[in-house]
């Protein structure tokens, strides 16, 4: 990760560009921005290496990654008529239609004749419902180029929203003779037959969209709609195990299958698809008013109470969950509850009914952030399991913060390995220098990741080390090793034994301070999550009659923070440590003191994906989403690929 700026001067630009465009090409997104990231860095005016690392973002769904990007490739080449494109695009993708315009605007001045452009603001114009702007738009590409399917499928789809139906129909028909394999066309086509109650032609469109793509999940989500606006329940439900199948996340899919198993009376069926909802989207505010209904016809009525209470606490202006709540707690002998929620439910429907009219009065609370969006939408990309390979955005993945740096010896890896661990190695001046003169052929990382070794291979080479280092007189480096690899494996108790013997000899070595501190604070949590778990199951004759309730008391971490501040008192500039303190912080629920710390470590070393990606967790946590997409953005251009996620669920 830390290279001397000199070596930067030998990197040929084009090579790194012409690669990142290959992987680009290939839909390896990853790869093709970290092929970009070494282009810039050897030319920082090369408004090529922007642009394309700008569409690779755009591609993993970082939308504000990418219009910095490609704001940096206009500040280069102002005249530059894809990025006032792209950033366009990008800024429709992040609801700013107004910046969306302008840009479109621009291009079109640099290229009154652009095509792609004028379709790009149609779609545009298509979000904000001016419809007629759109219709004109998409006329403007026919007029300059009429073989592009999708100008008449977008035009015949803006005629259909202004009111034209038969020319609606007319331009999707153009569409698809232009373009007969499309099954997008087929798809859009059956969704405007649908909505004009032409079922059966609807069906047919979807059948042959189906025939062309059979593993396009959101083809068969429509056929279900039709089917059950036909009545075949039995029809819907099996499009909707096919979509289910292609696409198991689907928390919509999910949600809708269990409407119709509660009018089915199939309750339990109902029951494990909302909880696979919530599973999926915690936060959806109708999932869990909708378990709860389903839990006061099944009369379980505690089940019910908590469904609609954590309903409220998502959504305290919820009237219908207050009401419900009211009944569910009459049923339960909570009089004063139920009073209580009723008189809010009142409340609320009264200032729903002020002169602001209707709800407005309550959702434009809401409005100026992401969060009411957040809380009613559903997980739906309809995106096939074995689509979009490129595009981690689409993985589950645990979102977690990254763990503490270690000291590590690096010992060699094959060459196949050893690719997926140096971009995530790290290195102050002391380590380089020390990696580059010893005559032992050791080399030491900072690292995240837990090295791949063999322990009988380690400790065997650590034995050789060690003789060469005592009979040099060296106890303290020799006791130092030790305790390096002692934490490699995770033998906390004889690391931090290693670490106070290699102190005693030398007590100004700063990587044994870290090195300790951070085994104390594995050690530690380990002996707490133990205790955890012990405390919960055990009943002994010993503790009978006691307060089995007495919680275990989580550490506090004090020899731990005494380590790290006495490694940064002996070298202030160890990134690492500010980073390893930080997330002891967030143990200790000291956000605001933990995200001064991260920004620390990101100031000594600019380069510290971790850093970036903890802090923008951390900033989630306090509801800081715009700076938390900031540091999302770059962790991922740093090589997390879980930021892309994450970005996907919390920034959009």
């Amino acid at each position: 990760m830390l290279t001397a700026s000199s070596a930067f001067s030998q990197i040929n630009y084009e090579h790194f560009l012409f690669a990142g465009q290959r992987d680009l090409h290939e839909e390896k997104y990853l790869d093709a921005i970290n092929k970009f990231n070494v282009a810039i860095t050897a030319k920082k005016d090369g408004f090529e290496a922007y642009f394309l690392r700008g569409i690779a973002k755009f591609s993993l769904g970082d939308y504000q990654g990418a219009i910095n990007d490609f704001s940096k490739t206009i500040s280069i080449h102002p005249l530059y008529v894809r990025a006032y494109l792209y950033r366009g695009i990008a800024y429709n993708r992040v609801n700013d239609y107004a910046h969306a315009l302008n840009d479109f605007n621009k291009a079109l001045e640099i290229d009154p004749f652009n095509p792609d452009v004028f379709q790009a603001r149609g779609d545009t114009k298509m979000d904000i419902k001016n419809y007629k702007g759109a219709v004109d738009d998409y006329s403007s590409v026919i007029r300059l180029k009429d073989d592009i399917p999708s100008a008449w499928l977008n035009r015949g789809i803006a005629y259909y929203f202004s009111g034209n139906k038969e020319q609606a129909i007319k331009d999707i028909n153009k569409a698809i003779y232009l373009d007969y394999f499309n099954d997008e066309a087929w798809t859009k086509r059956g969704m405007i037959r649908y909505e004009m109650d032409s079922l059966p032609q609807a069906l047919e469109d979807f059948n042959h969209a189906i025939s062309l793509n059979d593993k396009n999940p959101f083809i068969y989500f429509q056929r279900a709609l039709t089917y059950l606006k036909l009545g075949d329940t039995t029809a819907t439900l099996n499009d909707y195990k096919k979509v289910l199948t292609l696409d198991p996340e689907n928390a919509l899919t999910y949600y809708n299958r269990a409407l119709i198993y509660s009018m089915q009376e199939k309750y339990d069926s109902a029951l494990a698809d909302y909880s696979k909802v919530i599973s999926i989207n915690p936060y959806n505010v109708y999932t869990y008013f909708n378990r709860g209904v389903l839990y006061t016809q099944m009369k379980k009525y505690k089940n019910a109470e908590e469904d609609f209470s954590k309903a409220i606490e998502i959504f305290p202006d919820y009237a219908s969950a207050y009401v419900n709540r009211s009944y569910v707690r009459q049923q339960l002998h909570d009089k004063k509850g139920a009073m209580k929620d009723h008189d809010m439910a009142m409340n609320i429907i009264a200032m729903a009914n002020t002169d602001e009219g209707k709800y407005e009065a309550i959702y434009k609370r809401y409005a100026d952030s992401a969060y009411f969006k957040r809380i009613i939408e559903f997980e739906a990309d309809f995106v096939a399991g074995d689509m979009k390979k490129g595009r981690v955005q689409f993985q589950r993945v645990p979102i977690r913060p990254k763990p503490n740096f270690f000291l590590v010896y690096a010992f060699s890896l094959p060459d196949s390995v050893s690719e997926k661990y140096k971009n995530f190695e790290y290195y102050d001046d002391g380590i380089s220098q020390f990696n580059a003169t010893n005559k032992l052929g050791i080399r030491f990382v900072f690292t995240t990741l837990k090295w791949p070794v063999k322990k009988d291979m380690a400790f065997e080479e650590l034995k050789k080390i060690n003789t060469t280092l005592m009979n040099a007189g060296d106890t303290a480096g020799a006791w130092f090793m030790t305790g390096v690899v002692n934490s490699m494996f995770e033998k906390y108790s004889e690391a931090i034994n290693n670490y106070d013997q290699a102190i005693a000899k030398d007590a100004t070595i700063s990587y044994a301070y870290l090195n300790r501190g951070t085994s104390r604070f594995e050690l530690d949590e380990s002996v707490y999550a133990q205790e955890q778990y012990s405390d919960a199951i055990t009943i002994s004759r010993s503790s009978f009659g006691k307060n089995s309730q007495q919680k275990v008391k989580p550490p506090t971490h004090d020899k731990v923070l005494q380590d790290y501040n006495m490694a940064l008192a002996l070298n202030p500039n160890l990134p690492f440590v500010y980073y390893n303190r930080a997330n002891v912080k967030i143990v200790l629920k000291k956000y605001q003191r933990a995200i001064d710390d991260y920004s620390m470590a990101i100031r000594q070393e600019p380069k510290m994906a971790e850093a970036y990606y903890n802090r923008a967790l951390t900033l989630l946590f306090l509801k800081e989403e715009k700076l938390a997409c900031k540091d999302l953005s770059k962790a991922g251009e740093l090589g997390i690929t879980e930021a892309y996620n994450v970005i996907k669920r919390y920034c959009h």
